[in-house]
C-alpha cells in the first residue's frame, strides 16, 4: 500500500495541504476559544433579560401600589377640599350678612337723625361721618380697570404700593370718594399685600380690580394722567402686558365704608350736661422764640 503522509511521493499532498491552508482561515483553537466566548455571551445575555424581567416586575409593583394609595388618599384630598371651600363659602355669605346688618342699622341711625334738627353737634356728627365715608354717596367721576394676568400664577406685577401710588393720585386730582374693589377708601383705610392678593381695609379685592373716584370727571382725569401712579400704570402696560383702563362715567354709586372700631372713645365726664354750640373763646398766645 502506497503512504499517503505529506513529504511521500503523493504528488498530491502538496495541494491537499495549500487548499486547506485557503478554506481554513482561523486555527482551530482560536476557533474553539471563539466558540466558548460565544456561548458566555449567550449565557450573559440570558442572566441579563432574566433579571430586566425582575426589575420591570419589581417597578411594576411599586407603581401600582403607590397608585393604589394615590387613589385611596385622593378621595380624603378632595373631601378635605370641598369642606374647606365650603367654610370659606358660609364664612363669606356670613360677612356679606352682618355687612348689610350694619348699612340696615346705619340707614336707621340716619333716619333717625334726620328728624332732629341739623345744627349744632348733629350737624358736626354728620359732617364727621361723611368725611370719614361712613355715607354712600353718587354722582360722576372715573373708573380705573386694572387686570394683572400674573396675578393668578404668583407671578404679579402690581405690587400694593402701586396702587396705593395710583389711588393717591387720584385724591390729589381732586376726587371726593374713592371704592376700590368696591370697598370704600376712608381716613384710616390701608391697601396691603398679602402673597398673590390685594387687601383693602383687610378685605381681599379680585383680579381684575376695579377703582371708582367720584368728582368731576374732566377736571379729574385731567389732573390724573400728568400723577405719577398713572405714567407707572402706562409703563406697566408696555413691560408687563397688563390692564389699565381709565374711563369717564356719568353715574357712580359708592357704598358706606365698615363702621369705625370705637376702641379710642371714652365717656365725657361731662356727658350728662347739655352740649353748647357756643365756641369757646381763649387769648392769642405768642408763640415762642425757637431755641437754638
Amino acid at each position: 500500500m502506497a503512504d499517503r503522509r505529506p513529504g511521500t511521493d503523493d504528488p498530491a499532498a502538496p495541494f491537499a495541504l495549500l487548499d486547506s491552508l485557503t478554506r481554513d482561515t482561523l486555527d482551530p483553537g482560536y476557533e474553539r476559544a471563539a466558540r466558548r466566548r460565544q456561548a458566555g455571551i449567550g449565557s450573559s445575555k440570558v442572566a441579563g433579560r432574566t433579571w430586566l424581567i425582575a426589575g420591570t416586575v419589581v417597578v411594576g409593583l411599586l407603581l401600582g401600589v403607590a397608585l393604589q394609595n394615590t387613589n385611596a388618599n385622593s378621595a380624603g384630598v378632595d373631601q378635605a377640599r370641598d369642606a374647606l371651600n365650603l367654610d370659606v363659602a358660609n364664612a363669606q355669605d356670613r360677612e356679606a350678612e352682618l355687612a348689610a346688618s350694619v348699612s340696615g342699622l346705619a340707614a336707621q341711625v340716619r333716619s333717625a337723625q334726620s328728624g332732629a334738627a341739623d345744627t349744632g353737634p348733629l350737624a358736626t356728627l354728620n359732617v364727621l361721618e361723611e368725611m370719614n365715608a361712613l355715607v354712600a354717596v353718587t354722582g360722576p367721576g372715573l373708573r380705573v380697570i386694572l387686570n394683572d394676568p400674573g396675578a393668578a400664577t404668583g407671578d404679579s406685577a402690581i405690587l400694593d404700593r402701586d396702587i396705593q401710588l395710583l389711588v393717591n393720585g387720584l385724591w390729589s386730582s381732586g376726587a371726593e370718594a374713592i371704592a376700590v374693589g368696591g370697598v370704600r377708601l376712608r381716613v384710616t383705610s390701608a391697601i396691603r399685600q398679602a402673597g398673590g392678593a390685594i387687601l383693602v381695609d383687610n378685605r381681599p379685592v379680585a383680579w381684575p380690580m376695579t377703582i371708582e373716584a367720584i368728582g368731576d370727571p374732566r377736571n379729574i382725569q385731567q389732573k390724573f394722567i400728568s400723577t405719577a401712579g398713572y405714567g407707572r400704570f402706562n409703563s406697566f402696560v408696555q413691560l408687563y402686558g397688563v390692564g389699565f383702563d381709565v374711563t369717564a362715567a356719568e353715574s357712580l354709586s359708592l357704598p358706606a365704608a365698615a363702621a369705625v372700631d370705637n376702641r379710642y372713645i371714652e365717656t365725657s365726664p361731662s356727658a350728662t350736661e347739655p352740649l353748647t354750640t357756643e365756641p369757646t373763646t381763649q387769648p392769642p398766645t405768642t408763640p415762642a422764640a425757637p431755641t437754638s
